[in-house]
C-alpha cells in the first residue's frame, strides 16, 4: 500500500494542472512580437516547457512594469525574463538560470564630448536615461547615481538616446546591439569605452505565493531541456 501511495503522489505531481500565466515584454532576441506571434530565444524556451508539464496557457506581452507588479502582486503569474537581484531575490520564486547579461552604457555617436571610462565619469553626466522598476536603476541607484532621469516606460529611455536628450543609456548589451542592427542605428548609437558595468543571470519569476510543487516542475522541465540538447537547438535559431 506504501508503494501504491507513493506511486499516486508522483502520478499526481506529473499531472496535475499548471494553472500559471507566463508574462513578458517586447525584449529582442529573448521576447519579439511579430505579424504571426511570438518568438525568440526564451519565447520558444518557455513554450517548450509549457509542453513538457501540461501548461497551455498563452503567453501574454506586457510593458515591463505592468508585467513586474501582476507578478509582485497575484498569485498565477510569472514574469521572464527577469533578473534576481538582492532587492528582488525574497519577492519572487525563482526558475533557471535561463540565460545572463551584461549592462553597460551607450551614447548618441554624435556626443564627442562624453568620454566615459569609469562609473566616476558616468556620475558626472547630467543625465542617465533609465527605465522604471528595472535592475539598471536598482544597481545604478546602489552605486549612488543621483543623476538617473527616470521612465514608466523602457521605449521612452531608447528614443531619448536617439534624440540626443539624454547623456548616456544603460542597457543589456546584447540584445541591445540586437536592436540596433535591425533598425540599422549601429552607427548612431554606440557604446561608450567603458567595459560593462554588470553582469546577472536571468531567471523565471514567480508570484512568492507559488506552491514549492509548480517551481519544481518548471525547473525539472528546464532542467532537462538543457540536459537533452533542446535548449542548444533554440539558441542556434537566433544566431
Amino acid at each position: 500500500m506504501k508503494i501504491l501511495f507513493i506511486l499516486l503522489l508522483f502520478i499526481s505531481f506529473l499531472f496535475s494542472k499548471d494553472e500559471i500565466q507566463p508574462l513578458t515584454e517586447p525584449w529582442t532576441p529573448y521576447q519579439i512580437e511579430t505579424k504571426d506571434g511570438l518568438e525568440g530565444i526564451s519565447i520558444d524556451l518557455i513554450k517548450e516547457i509549457q509542453k513538457r508539464i501540461g501548461n497551455k496557457k498563452k503567453i501574454k506581452v506586457f510593458p515591463w512594469k505592468r508585467g513586474y507588479n501582476i507578478t509582485l502582486k497575484k498569485k498565477g503569474y510569472a514574469l521572464f525574463l527577469t533578473t534576481k537581484s538582492k532587492q528582488r531575490e525574497n519577492l519572487f520564486k525563482w526558475v533557471g538560470p535561463i540565460s545572463s547579461m551584461e549592462i553597460r552604457f551607450f551614447k548618441n555617436a554624435f556626443r564627442d564630448d562624453l568620454n566615459i571610462n569609469s562609473l566616476e565619469d558616468a556620475k558626472k553626466v547630467s543625465s542617465i536615461t533609465v527605465a522604471e522598476d528595472t535592475i539598471t536603476k536598482e544597481v545604478l541607484s546602489e552605486f549612488g547615481f543621483t543623476n538617473l532621469d527616470i521612465n514608466t516606460l523602457a521605449n521612452n529611455s531608447f528614443n531619448k538616446l536617439l534624440e540626443n536628450k539624454t547623456d548616456l543609456y544603460p542597457v543589456e548589451e546584447n540584445s541591445f546591439m540586437y536592436k540596433l542592427k535591425q533598425l540599422n542605428l549601429q552607427k548612431k548609437i554606440i557604446p561608450v569605452k567603458m567595459e560593462a558595468f554588470y553582469e546577472s543571470k536571468l531567471y523565471i519569476a514567480f508570484n512568492i505565493e507559488t506552491d514549492d510543487k509548480i517551481i519544481k516542475r518548471w525547473q525539472v522541465a528546464f532542467d532537462e531541456i538543457k540536459a537533452d540538447g533542446t535548449y542548444d537547438k533554440i539558441i542556434g535559431r537566433y544566431r
